[in-house]
């Protein structure tokens, strides 16, 4: 019976786990932050997620963060493309930089 127990604890551990990861995720939506969260974010975690406006949840990830990504030099142009993405107080906050 201890074995049963122990994995009935370790389910509701795995369970509670996924549950509270869910709720990390849509919290993390940079939708619910400032810009300068959701920058501050992006270059800490190298990743981030937003709802466009269409209500799609898009991950964003793969750029140079914004503070670096300035001066970042790509092609023949050495220009390089803002990620924005949308925050509580901007429609359009440049979070990173790719080629």
């Amino acid at each position: 019976m201890k074995v049963l127990t122990s994995a009935s604890a370790a389910l509701a551990t795995i369970l509670l786990g996924t549950a509270a990861t869910g709720h990390a995720q849509a919290q993390q939506l940079t939708n619910n932050m400032t810009c300068a969260q959701a920058k501050a974010m992006y270059e800490a975690q190298g990743r981030v997620q937003t709802r466009t406006r269409t209500g799609t949840v898009l991950p964003i990830y793969g750029g140079v963060p914004e503070a670096k990504g300035r001066f970042l030099r790509c092609g023949r142009t050495n220009t390089a493309r803002p990620v924005s993405v949308i925050t509580s107080d901007s429609n359009s906050c440049t979070i990173a930089y790719k080629c």
